[in-house]
């Protein structure tokens, strides 16, 4: 190709410069979104990579069928791991246990995890010491091992071999230190013990080597040669039956069944198993989840690869002299298009380029949104990779427009008979109606979850839940310092309330359950609630029928009182809640309980999970949640409560929360996907607008002299208005026939997994037909305006 070609390129470019940074911009906006979608969707599929032989490396879990809302738990108790260690099977066996200490670090008290892991954990997942003996810290009671951020909290610097530090009274030595384990990685570690770790008190581990009911940490195990994962659960699994048939008892398990259900996972999908409860799982993606976002990366890709051809169609269009007079001089077929596919590939690599260079900016932000640590998705490979991609868009985008240039007849081109496009014009049509249709429903959708998930976040739980705060006391406080905490709170000037209760509202954790039965009813295990005395004055929660605990009086006095919600009233057989006050049922404790009241359906996890039966009992002092009134904001209370803080929990940290932050976080997921989708949503309309503008510029030049004949004609400017409105009118049209009903099944599908959803959800699909008709009406407007003012003398004289 010669020089010469790719000047009489660009010269057609610079002559119009907006068309030229449209088709560029849109291209290379587009290729960032996909490279920073696609990024993270590697990231993703890439979670474990770095453990050998990850696929042949097995994660077990269990699910306690004791409970009323049974969640698996990626958490196993020591004894499992013996079980395993004694079957005989050729199995490599590692336990990994988290040990959380308190420590005061730089003058602040700061929780510390140090992760113990069995001597095998170096093979098993591929970690090595940059410098020391990770074998000794892994044999020896005072062993230590490091990340360099772990050296960084303890000691403030990296150089931490050889040093000690004190942790619950035991001597811990830095003996070797470690690479950071890599972002996308399900075990995560700062600070490695071993089995024989002094962080244990005297006894401890052993006792919880028989102890089936502790939950430990996780098990892994590879499996051998020829041993099939089938065969280490289904051992596991006949253990735990056989050890919670004693524990229970018979009659529990021939109503149930099986009590316990264990299960096992390829460490290479633990990233995308989502039925584990969240607060044991770590960061967890859905698979369906993140092959959408592929997909969104493609559909970008697609709808800006449309564009281009549209916009190059149009320059070809606007070239056909050109392209006649070189195919007289003799300019062959195999020339003309190599011209046009060897620009389109230029045009391409250099949108490539401009795209990366946006990418690496935005990603940070990027990073951000989906909160994950994306850095490591900048690398060579993967320049190579959206290089590689832009190589092969520009190609693609080459195709059409070359076939056009070859398709000009010169003689038409020369007598000013050119710029028809035989199929073309359609082709342009259904592409614009593609483009419309993926930028509504994209917008669509993300109105939609963005209002549901807002919807969500502002749920109450039948009160008004920003008046409150939450603060967590320490697990390991006795149980009379708590009780003690409590009442010196109600002396605090600027807490109206507090009361305990042993979860946060919209917190994510399994609660716990109990069988409850009415005398000569049938036995049903259902969700309890501990509450404080005062539970229900400070939250300012009125019976429906009977009364509240009593909350001048202590506690163990009203060991026997409960209170259930109308739901749970019914489950146990009673004709109404009211007829259920003032009666006894049996309960987990042994002797009967008094109902004292029926409590309104108030709801305590968010709305993704319908309001269930709940028994209500008194908390004797066990419940680690507070649960505060205050009109202060978080900042301030905590900073007001230092002082008291200090005096009953020497040595731990203090956070104050709203109350309303946990079901916040419980619909993160949601609003990352709105943010996700809007941004998609974005781009495809800044796309979907070039393209009908194009089509505008290119249907006002194909009927100039159509317009002007009627003009002459005596038609007005609202009958040309009108003429040039139709078509586009009926694109947009035709695009939301298109998008409006799969949208409305999604988002059907979405609100389908929510107890209860915004009825503003349903105006997203209207909103978004909306938008993209003043989107198309701006496009074209100029292009209207422009054949309102088309001069006749002008447009007769066009060849």
């Amino acid at each position: 190709m010669a020089w010469f070609d790719f000047r009489v390129g660009w010269r057609a470019l610079a002559r119009r410069p907006l068309q030229a940074v449209t088709m560029l911009a849109g291209l290379a906006v587009a290729l960032a979104a996909a490279f920073l979608l696609l990024g993270f969707v590697h990231y993703s599929f890439s979670y474990d990579s770095t453990v050998p032989d990850n696929r042949n490396v097995y994660v077990f879990k269990h699910r306690l069928n004791l409970l009323a809302q049974p969640q698996w738990v990626e958490q196993m108790p020591l004894p499992a791991y013996e079980v395993l260690a004694n079957s005989g099977l050729p199995l490599t066996l590692c336990s990994v246990l988290p040990h959380r200490e308190t420590l005061q670090l730089g003058g602040t008290w700061r929780d510390i995890t140090f992760t113990e892991v069995s001597d095998t954990f170096p093979a098993l997942f591929g970690v090595r010491a940059t410098e020391g003996d990770l074998a000794a810290v892994l044999a020896r009671p005072d062993g230590l091992a490091l990340t360099p951020a772990g050296a960084l909290a303890l000691f403030g610097t990296a150089n931490a071999l050889g040093r000690t530090v004190r942790v619950s009274g035991a001597a811990l030595r830095v003996l070797a230190l470690l690479p950071e384990p890599p972002p996308n990685t399900t075990v995560t570690y700062m600070a490695l013990v071993g089995t024989k770790t002094a962080l244990w008190a005297p006894g401890g581990r052993d006792r919880m080597r028989k102890e089936w009911m502790a939950l430990a940490g996780k098990l892994f195990v590879k499996m051998g040669p020829g041993v099939q994962p089938e065969a280490a659960r289904a051992l596991m699994q006949r253990e735990a039956e056989r050890v919670t048939a004693q524990l229970v008892g018979a009659d529990t398990v021939r109503r149930l069944g099986t009590v316990v259900e264990v299960g096992i996972t390829p460490l290479a999908d633990a990233y995308f198993d989502t039925s584990v409860a969240a607060f044991h799982g770590g960061p967890r993606a859905a698979k369906a989840g993140v092959l959408a976002l592929a997909a969104l990366a493609v559909l970008i890709l697609v709808l800006a690869a449309t564009n281009y051809v549209n916009l190059a169609t149009l320059r070809v269009l606007e070239r056909a002299r050109e392209i006649a007079i070189r195919k007289t001089l003799g300019a062959g077929t195999g020339r003309l298009a190599t011209q046009f596919m060897t620009e389109s590939v230029v045009a391409a690599l250099a949108a490539t380029a401009a795209g990366l260079l946006l990418a690496w900016l935005l990603l940070p932000v990027f990073a951000g949104l989906m909160d994950r640590p994306l850095a490591a998705v900048l690398s060579p490979a993967t320049v190579l990779a959206a290089v590689a991609l832009g190589l092969a868009v520009g190609l693609v985008c080459g195709i059409w427009p070359a076939r056009l240039a070859l398709r000009v007849l010169p003689g038409q081109a020369l007598s000013g008979r050119a710029g028809s496009e035989p199929g073309g014009a359609w082709l342009r049509r259904a592409l614009t109606v593609f483009q419309f249709a993926a930028a509504i429903a994209l917008c669509a959708l993300a109105l939609a979850i963005g209002w549901q998930a807002r919807y969500a976040a502002q749920a109450d739980p039948g009160f008004a839940l920003d008046d409150y705060h939450v603060l967590r006391m320490p697990e390991a406080a006795p149980k009379e310092t708590k009780l003690a905490f409590r009442a010196a709170l109600a002396r605090v000037p600027d807490v109206a309330g507090a009361t305990t209760i042993d979860q946060a509202f919209g917190d994510p954790a399994i609660p716990m359950s109990a069988a409850f039965r009415r005398e000569g009813g049938d036995e049903r295990r259902i969700d309890m609630v501990m509450a404080g005395p005062q539970f229900f004055a400070t939250t300012r929660v009125k019976p429906l029928a009977g009364r509240t605990f009593d909350a001048a009086r202590p506690a163990l006095p009203q060991a026997r009182d409960v209170m259930l919600n109308e739901s749970a009233a019914l489950a146990l057989g009673f004709a109404s809640g009211a007829a259920a006050v003032g009666q006894a049922i049996g309960g987990p404790a042994e002797g009967p309980l008094r109902i004292v009241g029926i409590v309104p359906p108030l709801r305590h996890k968010d709305l993704r999970q319908a309001p269930r039966p709940l028994v209500y009992m008194v908390d004797q002092g066990d419940a680690n949640v507070l649960l505060m009134r205050s009109a202060l904001g978080a900042e301030a209370l905590e900073n007001g409560l230092a002082p008291l803080w200090r005096h009953y929990f020497p040595g731990h940290p203090l956070a104050v929360r709203p109350a309303r932050a946990a079901f916040e976080d419980s619909g993160a997921d949601d609003r990352r996907a709105a943010r996700l989708l809007t941004l998609g949503c974005l781009v495809a309309t800044g796309i979907a607008a070039s393209g009908i503008y194009a089509l505008a510029a290119a249907g006002v030049r194909k009927r100039g002299r159509e317009i002007v004949l009627r003009k002459l004609h005596g038609a007005s400017r609202g009958a040309i208005a009108l003429l040039v409105g139709t078509e586009f009118a009926l694109l947009l049209l035709a695009a939301g026939a298109l998008a409006l009903p799969p949208s409305a099944l999604a988002i059907a599908r979405y609100l389908a997994g929510f107890s209860s959803a915004s009825t503003a959800t349903w105006w997203a699909l209207p909103a978004a037909l909306a938008l993209g008709a003043l989107v198309a009406l701006a496009a074209t407007l100029r292009h209207a305006l422009t054949a309102l003012r088309l001069s006749p003398a002008a447009a007769l004289r066009q060849g």
